[in-house]
This record gives structure tokens, sequence and C-alpha cells, in this order.
């Protein structure tokens, strides 16, 4: 897994340049790191709104899923975003290429 995309060097397309940007599922090892394979430790900051939201996760999940668990497959998916991280500068700037590289899939309710 690449730490940075080079990909507006390379030539291709990315935060509507060029060509637009095509969406497709995660190959099946993307979402890879397990317990075992944590070995390192990190202390964040997080609102109350994220403490939450992990907490109720971890609550309402099944055996073996806690707040690590969540994390850790929320780092690889970070990893997985095709986002220029060389040219971000501020939080800002980091929410915002983060909201452009994901979609997401909802239920359709009637």
């Amino acid at each position: 897994m690449s730490a940075v995309s080079y990909q507006s060097i390379l030539g291709g397309s990315q935060g509507g340049r060029g060509e637009p940007a095509t969406f497709v599922a995660l190959p099946q090892g993307a979402i890879a790191t397990r317990r075992k394979d944590a070995t390192r430790s990190m202390s964040i900051p997080v609102s109350k709104r994220q403490a939450r939201w992990l907490r109720e996760v971890a609550e309402v999940s099944g055996k073996g899923i806690d707040e690590g668990a969540v994390v850790r497959a929320l780092i690889d998916l970070g990893g997985e975003l095709d986002v220029e991280w060389e040219l971000l500068a501020g939080g800002a700037s980091v929410r915002e290429a983060v909201r452009r590289s994901v979609r997401v899939r909802r239920s359709e309710t009637p």
C-alpha cells in the first residue's frame, strides 16, 4: 500500500481534472489489519460525537468487535483512498479531500 498518491504526476485524473473518476469496490484484502497484526498503540483526541459513535458500534456489534477493530478498519480504509496527501495543508483540506474521494452506499427507504 502506497503512503501517498502520485496520480497527478503520472497523468491520472482526480478532483475534477481530466476524465471523471471511477468508483469501484475495494479488493477483498484491502481492509485486512487484524488485532494480532497491530503492534503499535496510539492516542488521538476525538469529539464527543465520535467517541459516542465508536462506543455504540462496539456495544451493538458481535463478539470480537471492539473500538480498536473499528479504528483499524477505518485506518485501512484511509490507506486505500486516492488522496494526494502531500498537497494538503490543514484539517479542513484533509476533510474535503476525504469527502471527495469517498462514495457511500445508503439503504433505500420507502
